[in-house]
C-alpha cells in the first residue's frame, strides 16, 4: 500500500481583498523528498510557502501534514523549518552562533557542551564554522541564507521550506554548499524540502519540479 504524503495541499486559495494570490493549488511532498516549486509570472512563491508551512492561513482549501491539518500540529518539538527570502530571517542583533542556538535553547534541554557541539556541527556543514561569532551584517546575503539553513537543520525537522532558493544564482560556492547541505540533511535525518525556485537555474537538487500557473499544477520530469 503506498505511503501517504508527508505534506498535502488540497485546492488551496488565498485572496488579498479582491485580488487572487493563489487559486486552487494542490501538491504533495513525500518523506525525504526534495520538491521544487516554480510559479509563473514571478508571483506568489513566498506566499505559497507561508501557506504550506502554516504561517499564513489560506482563504480556502486545506494544508494537511501527516494526516492532520497543519494548524493542529504541536509547537514543540518542531516538525517544520523555514529559510526565509533575502537574509534567511536571521536576527540582526545575534551572532551566527546564537541565531542557530536559539531554537535549540527554546525547544530542547541541552547542556552547554551539547549545544555548542550541535551549533558548530551545522555551521561547519554549510562552511561557516570560522564565522560562528560574526554578526549577520558582516556576511554576504548568500552566507546569511546558509546560516539560516544551518539554523533550520539544527533541530532536525521533518520538512524544511526554503524560500527563493536561487536568490543569487551567480554565487556558485554558496549554491553548491546549500545543495550539499540539503543532500546531507536528507541522508542523515530523512528531511524533506519544499523549495521555491526560479526558472532557468540548475534545479538538479530537486527530485521533482511542480510548475504552478494560475492555480494549475504541472509536475515536470525535466529540469527548467
Amino acid at each position: 500500500m503506498p505511503q501517504a504524503p508527508l505534506l498535502e495541499l488540497h485546492r488551496v486559495s488565498l485572496r488579498d481583498g479582491d485580488q487572487a494570490v493563489l487559486t486552487d493549488v494542490s501538491l504533495t511532498v513525500n518523506e525525504a523528498e526534495v520538491v521544487g516549486v516554480v510559479l509563473q509570472h514571478g508571483a506568489g512563491k513566498s506566499v505559497l510557502l507561508r501557506v504550506a508551512s502554516g504561517l499564513l492561513p489560506p482563504t480556502s482549501g486545506a494544508v494537511i501534514y501527516r494526516g492532520r491539518r497543519i494548524e493542529e500540529l504541536p509547537a514543540s518539538p518542531p516538525k517544520l523549518g523555514f529559510v526565509f527570502e533575502d537574509d534567511g530571517g536571521l536576527l540582526a542583533n545575534l551572532s551566527l552562533f546564537d541565531n542557530v542556538a536559539l531554537p535549540l535553547r527554546y525547544h530542547f534541554d541541552l547542556d552547554d557542551h551539547a549545544l555548542e557541539a550541535k551549533v558548530r556541527e551545522v555551521l561547519g556543514l554549510v562552511g561557516l564554522d570560522e564565522h560562528t561569532h560574526r554578526m549577520p551584517f558582516e556576511l554576504t546575503r548568500d552566507r546569511q541564507r546558509l546560516a539560516a539553513l544551518a539554523r533550520a537543520i539544527a533541530y532536525e525537522p521533518e520538512l524544511i521550506f526554503v524560500d527563493d532558493f536561487y536568490v543569487s544564482a551567480e554565487a556558485d560556492e554558496q549554491v553548491r554548499r546549500m545543495q550539499e547541505s540539503i543532500d546531507i540533511a536528507r541522508e542523515a535525518h530523512g528531511t524533506a524540502f519544499l523549495l521555491a525556485m526560479e526558472a532557468g537555474g540548475d534545479a538538479s537538487v530537486a527530485d521533482r519540479l511542480c510548475l504552478v500557473d494560475h492555480g494549475a499544477v504541472l509536475e515536470l520530469d525535466q529540469r527548467l
